[in-house]
């Protein structure tokens, strides 16, 4: 599923900030009348597939995006073990999984798939339903300086959820290839996102200055649906 982006062949392993959260996700598009019939199947699978302790699987819907993103629905799965979340992605075979994809293809129209990690996030909180992406086109000789501009800013604003900054490493497009995601407790503390204060001003002016050169490529919304 792609939250989009570029593919950026340096993992940057340099970057000694937050403890990293690996994500795989999967994007889908889903006409209104066959919603019901997906979550069902996804709830099915997911509720029933064994998955280690420190993976963890959601089901969204993206009720807020641009007019240019066609997927209606993701799956979301994180860990901070790459081991762990690779084992899980290698796990989704045989007949059980054979016969979801085949159900499932009669709902979705239209699928795709990207991963990618965290580079530097505070909070680490997966329990707010709901969650933004904001989406760049960031050269990759620029990524130091862009995740550096991102931790200054973080910790000059007051976030109440989960906040970070990361890399689009598989499933890229248009020169996308770094994203800032945080999530909300509910859609009022999403609504009042910015500056609160003329000192937040400030640090979030300073970003935008300190990143000159990259640019925003697109935001979305997702709200979930159940946790797994």
């Amino acid at each position: 599923m792609k939250k989009t982006l570029l593919l950026i062949t340096l993992l940057f392993s340099s970057f000694l900030f937050s403890q990293n959260m690996f994500w795989y996700d999967v994007l889908l598009e889903v006409d209104s009348k066959d919603v019901a019939t997906v979550a069902e199947l996804v709830d099915n699978y997911y509720s029933n597939h064994k998955k280690g302790v420190d993976v963890t699987v959601q089901f969204s819907s993206i009720p807020l995006k641009g007019s240019s993103e066609k997927a209606t629905h993701i799956i979301s799965i994180t860990s901070e073990s790459s081991k762990s979340l690779a084992d899980f992605r290698n796990s989704l075979s045989g007949s059980d999984w054979d016969l979801y994809i085949s159900k499932m293809s009669n709902y979705v129209k239209s699928s795709r798939a990207s991963a990618g990690k965290d580079l530097y996030s505070v909070g680490n909180d997966n329990s707010n339903p709901i969650g933004q992406a904001w989406i760049f086109k960031v050269e990759n000789y620029n990524l130091n300086t862009f995740v550096g501009a991102f931790s200054k800013l973080i910790k000059s604003i007051n976030f109440d959820g989960s906040v970070g900054v990361g890399q689009i490493i598989h499933g890229t497009e248009n020169g996308e290839s770094t994203y800032i995601y945080g999530t909300y407790s509910d859609l009022n503390s999403a609504f009042n996102f910015g500056p609160k204060n003329d000192s937040e001003a400030k640090v979030f002016s300073e970003f935008s200055e300190s990143i000159k050169g990259s640019e925003l490529s697109k935001t979305f919304t997702r709200v979930l649906i159940k946790k797994y």
